[in-house]
């Protein structure tokens, strides 16, 4: 999830707690941040919820991030 989110230009870094990362786009001024969690262990997944919000707020961001990519191309 980070690789995809950086490929379209956020930032993600680690969270205070283990397996939490928070996201934010400096190219989208009314974007603020997002976050999920991966969990722990040796095997962290992103569970569903995290997946179907990251979606969510990716859909709602569309236009921003479409005009954002364009102009760093």
């Amino acid at each position: 999830m980070a690789q995809c989110l950086e490929r379209l230009g956020f930032e993600v870094r680690d969270g205070k707690k283990q397996g939490h990362k928070i996201f934010v786009h400096h190219g989208i001024a009314i974007f603020s941040s997002g976050a999920y969690t991966c969990g722990h262990g040796s095997n962290p997944e992103i569970k569903p919820v995290y997946i179907k919000k990251v979606i969510k707020l990716l859909k709602q961001y569309k236009a921003e991030l479409i005009q954002y990519l364009g102009e760093i191309r």
